[in-house]
């Protein structure tokens, strides 16, 4: 019997890899009106491959951090420019651009009303999920939330699920985590989580976990209410 379902964040709940570059090209804007840049093009691509080249555990590469834009700087050479006040606008530009979705609420509602605990798990910092909370409206909706800056272990270690099952109160082979990343979410399944891959906005090029791959019990294209409904119906007749 399914207790509780526990979802990632980034591409999974949001599309992460539109969402950043849609603030930088908002970004790229200001720095140009600035007179910091001339060309966008150059900066977000310097930004894109520096980003994608930082693997340290527990920061964001979405919510971004001071670094990446001052090694965008250095490697673009402009000079006499606050790497602390560019990322400062980034992320209110990115803070700007998110919003509730119906699908996810109502999802959490039913799953809710069936008495099925939702939750939250993921690798990122805790401003950034708490920001993402409180813009989707979904705090009234969560039983728990569990994130990698704050616990000092980042998925794909099987740690953090025990983290998540201890939360909820609720043992590893009553929870389902659902998540875009066969690797890192993938890993629940190592303490007897089921997994459902969410494929709408997985993207290969943003993932920083290594490990074995681990095939889906089941998969869906988003967190909505019907695909919800079907994946625990297929899941509880051991499809």
């Amino acid at each position: 019997m399914v207790k509780a379902c526990v979802f990632d964040v980034g591409n999974t709940l949001i599309n992460d890899t539109r969402l950043v570059q849609d603030t930088l090209k908002d970004l790229t804007n200001w720095l140009r009106r600035k007179g910091i840049i001339k060309q966008k093009q150059p900066f977000i691509t310097a930004y894109n491959a520096i980003n994608r080249l930082d693997s340290r555990p527990f920061i964001s590469h979405t919510f971004s951090e001071k670094e990446l834009f001052q090694r965008t700087f250095e490697e673009l050479r402009i000079k006499d420019v606050s790497s602390k006040q560019v990322l400062q606008e980034y992320r209110q530009f990115l803070v700007n651009r998110i919003k509730p979705d119906n699908d996810i609420i109502e999802t959490f509602e039913f799953l809710r009303k069936k008495e099925i605990k939702v939750a939250l798990l993921t690798n990122e910092t805790a401003h950034r999920v708490e920001v993402f909370i409180r813009k989707t409206k979904l705090a009234n909706l969560l039983d728990a939330v569990v994130i990698s800056e704050q616990v000092r272990i980042e998925k794909p270690n099987p740690a953090i699920f025990s983290e998540i099952s201890k939360a909820l109160e609720v043992k590893c082979e009553e929870t389902i985590m659902f998540g875009d990343n066969e690797i890192a979410d993938g890993a629940a399944k190592q303490l007897g989580m089921k997994f459902v891959l969410v494929t709408a906005y997985k993207n290969p090029g943003w993932q920083w976990e290594s490990g074995s791959t681990i095939k889906p019990d089941c998969v869906i294209r988003e967190v909505k209410k019907e695909e919800i409904e079907k994946c625990l119906e297929t899941l509880a007749n051991g499809l």
